[in-house]
């Protein structure tokens, strides 16, 4: 039996928007025709929280070293976690705006102009900040440690920490052709979440003195539980004696549109689909088509449980300049941004994931290797596309930096009938964005050893050596693309030659050809036979390397298989 309603696409499409963006075009929708779609920037009041997973990047490089299964059991895992946060962010109210890898950002909202006040708006506004701490605190009460049982692994345990600002906020609007349309917040509200939720524990709740000014307004703050105090932000532990300072405010008829009044006509769900990304509306058709074909009656959730394991480069971009949002001035800036990234990714056919700006500068992530968009060597599209964003981000951008790392990711659905999205979770996701914030990335690319593996024959790169980086044990050797190989494009191509005297070359993989050499050396010592054994991710060049060695073999006297 399905586990709800069967899955219908036109009625899941507007399950993967906010409600912001579901609202907003409901009521500037024609019954005729939509709106004209263009960059915008919506002001308002809002208490903004983010919430964050404690354990997620020490569990998924713990994973990686189990390859593929251990790509799935992460996603699996944080799943499980993640459909739980979601739902109590939806009964209390919470509109979720973006999933941002192990973390989520939602919020409560007024819309309009900020700069006017009165006693109605500022117990409006303390109403909201009440609502996010009542969810928070929520949150922590049920979900704070979520014990995992995965075997033989170390991490017990996953935990949240989570942090709330509230002020002026921009919901905004960037994008269109030759890609899709995205929406990300930011503001002053915006920029407390990122100082407050550092300051945040596993287990704990920050909340900006910003926000403590408008939750005065409602609350007593001498029957409030404050676990510390700090010059930024409080630590919130609870509400169980709290008093307030009026009565709570009685629905009214001008309270906000529910989501179930919202009429998801053809138009809307075409507007909606100009939202998500290019992969997510794919895996949905997919799998609702093959639902059917199998005679399968799926409901969304069932459809959201179904997981695959793709090898996909991940591009990674940090737009430094983007940092500050005073208003609507920077909206051109994004616009900017967005444009030159999507152009690269319809040239080179890789998929936008996601947008988002905090105290660091906007962020833009983007996939090669998702479906339908998949090739023989996605590192290859992935790389030329980072120089391509590079070259132009200089005539434009003081500060930018971008990292590339290759690995094998989870795909998958998380959420429920409300709100849902598609999840692509892995270590080699967290590589990139720990390159793209090294000092070597500056103005320019890091990208990571399978990348450059995958690639080395097809670009001219600058090795770098060694570094470390949060969440690995070891250090990981780092490169920089520096511009495409000038080489025969079928040379290029060729990761094994034989030079003027017969004698066999190979290019890169200067470790494994020295092991493989040596276990050879080793085997003609010996008195017995010995195997020796492969195993990699695919794509990585294995049936190369086995050539190699099969030739190395023969060189040395042993017989190969």
């Amino acid at each position: 039996m399905p586990n709800g309603p069967i899955a219908n696409f036109d009625q899941a499409i507007p399950n993967f928007v906010s409600k912001h963006v579901r609202k907003y075009y409901w009521r500037t929708s024609s019954a005729t025709q939509g709106p004209q779609m263009q960059p915008c920037v919506l002001e308002g009041f809002a208490a903004v929280v983010m919430v964050d997973v404690s354990g997620y990047s020490k569990l998924s490089s713990t994973l990686a070293e189990r390859g593929p299964i251990g790509a799935e059991i992460l996603g699996k895992t944080m799943k499980d976690y993640l459909d739980k946060i979601i739902h109590i962010i939806l009964l209390h109210g919470g509109d979720i705006v973006k999933f941002v890898g192990d973390a989520v950002i939602f919020y409560w909202k007024i819309p309009g102009t900020v700069d006017t006040s009165g006693s109605e708006q500022d117990l409006a506004r303390g109403e909201i900040v009440l609502k996010a701490c009542n969810c928070c605190l929520d949150l922590l009460t049920q979900l704070g440690t979520y014990n995992i049982d995965i075997p033989d692994c170390s991490t017990k345990e996953l935990r949240i920490h989570l942090g709330i600002g509230a002020g002026k906020i921009y919901d905004i609007h960037v994008g269109g052709s030759p890609g899709r349309w995205e929406h990300f917040v930011a503001g002053d509200a915006v920029s407390q979440l990122s100082q407050v939720l550092d300051l945040a524990k596993a287990g704990e709740l920050a909340v900006s003195h910003q926000a403590l000014k408008w939750f005065s307004c409602v609350m007593d703050i001498d029957t409030v539980n404050i676990g510390d105090y700090d010059k930024r932000c409080i630590l919130l532990s609870g509400l169980e004696r709290a008093r307030r300072k009026v009565p709570p405010p009685t629905p009214t008829e001008h309270d906000e549109l529910d989501l179930w009044e919202i009429q998801t006509g053809t138009l809307n769900i075409e507007l909606y689909k100009t939202f998500i990304n290019h992969s997510a509306i794919f895996k949905l058709q997919a799998d609702i088509n093959q639902s059917k074909l199998f005679r399968l009656e799926s409901s969304l959730a069932d459809l959201m449980s179904l997981y695959e394991l793709r090898q996909v480069s991940t591009l990674f971009i940090r737009v430094g300049s983007l940092s500050k949002w005073e208003g609507a001035e920077f909206i051109e800036e994004a616009q900017q941004a967005i444009s030159v990234v999507q152009t690269a990714l319809q040239k080179y056919e890789g998929s936008l994931r996601q947008f988002n700006v905090d105290d660091k500068g906007a962020s833009i992530l983007a996939f090669f290797g998702l479906p339908p968009l998949a090739h023989e060597n996605d590192a290859i599209y992935c790389i030329k596309a980072g120089l391509e964003v590079k070259d132009k981000f200089r005539d434009i951008f003081d500060h930018f930096s971008i990292g590339i790392t290759t690995g094998v990711v989870s795909i998958g659905g998380v959420g429920n009938s409300i709100r849902t999205e598609y999840a692509v979770m892995g270590d080699s996701i967290n590589m990139a964005a720990r390159l793209m914030m090294h000092h070597e990335a500056q103005e320019s690319i890091l990208c990571d050893e399978k990348s450059y593996n995958l690639c080395d024959r097809d670009f001219v790169f600058e090795k770098l050596g060694q570094t470390k980086v949060k969440g690995k044990s070891k250090p990981i050797s780092i490169f920089r693309p520096k511009a495409v190989s000038t080489e025969d494009s079928q040379a290029r191509r060729a990761n094994i030659e034989t030079n003027s005297s017969g004698t066999l070359v190979m290019f890169g993989r200067h470790n494994e050809r020295e092991a493989i050499i040596n276990a050879l050396e080793s085997q003609t010592r010996a008195d017995t036979s010995k195997i020796l054994t492969f195993q990699a991710d695919g794509g990585q060049g294995l049936s190369t390397l086995v050539k190699f060695t099969q030739i190395e073999a023969i060189r040395h006297g042993c017989c190969p298989w």
